[in-house]
């Protein structure tokens, strides 16, 4: 797992204080309940002197921890420095806010590298550019740091082969989320990207490509993290 660090003290709060500001998304689990889902901290809340985190409770989530007394929580997060980060809570209440659970006495900093991926819905694309190829990939899974998809479209006809190579550098790329009745569609916009892995599908003759996010604005990168937190959302209701 690597070198692990703790987090706490005054540091702790302002570790999520910071993941309330930017919305950072935290993956939550149920312990014993093979229960994992995507969600946010909307808060911080204290109570004679004690202080509580406000989540924001996955729709599901009575059903999966409903029979637990006290609930046994685990969280794992992307914190600001793109390290992975875990903690656990125990006991908690729901309340109108969301969930009310105890304020972890520390919060263990592992040095490894880690994105949430999620699978995208139909629909999603990936529009980039490379000196005079312009290309549209369906996308299959995107993340904070890069996306994978099938190229379905190039403008060159009569290219045979890969289009991209590995390492290779490309630009201007815009993502289009799909919208639908009640959420407009959302394109996130991204400077630069590197392909990381080639995928040669020969029976159906399609190549799939996995790219790693080098350069995004800061407004970008958080209307991504929103898009990826809604995309989660949609699957639940989906379920229901």
């Amino acid at each position: 797992m690597g070198d692990a660090g703790k987090v706490q003290g005054e540091k702790l709060a302002e570790l999520f204080n910071e993941l309330i500001e930017k919305k950072i998304i935290i993956s939550m689990n149920v312990v014993g309940a093979g229960f994992d889902r995507l969600t946010c901290i909307n808060g911080i809340d204290t109570d004679r002197k004690e202080s509580y985190l406000l989540v924001d409770p996955p729709d599901d989530f009575r059903e999966a921890a409903g029979d637990q007394s006290p609930w046994h929580l685990r969280f794992n997060f992307n914190g600001p420095d793109q390290l992975e980060y875990i903690f656990s809570t125990r006991g908690g209440e729901l309340v109108e806010e969301g969930l009310k659970l105890p304020f972890p006495e520390y919060v263990e900093r592992l040095q490894r590298r880690r994105n949430f991926r999620v699978d995208a819905l139909t629909g999603t694309r990936m529009h980039f550019t490379l000196k005079k190829i312009k290309g549209v990939l369906d996308l299959i899974n995107v993340s904070q740091g890069g996306a994978y998809g099938v190229l379905v479209k190039h403008n060159f006809k009569f290219m045979r082969g890969s289009v991209l190579k590995m390492d290779q550098q490309v630009y201007d790329i815009n993502i289009i989320f799909p919208g639908d009745e009640n959420d407009p569609s959302e394109t996130v916009y991204v400077k630069h990207a590197e392909v990381k892995r080639v995928e040669h599908d020969q029976d159906r003759g399609f190549y799939r490509y996995a790219f790693e996010f080098k350069d995004m604005e800061k407004e970008e990168q958080q209307r991504l993290i929103q898009a990826i937190y809604d995309l989660q959302r949609k699957y639940l209701q989906r379920r229901k």
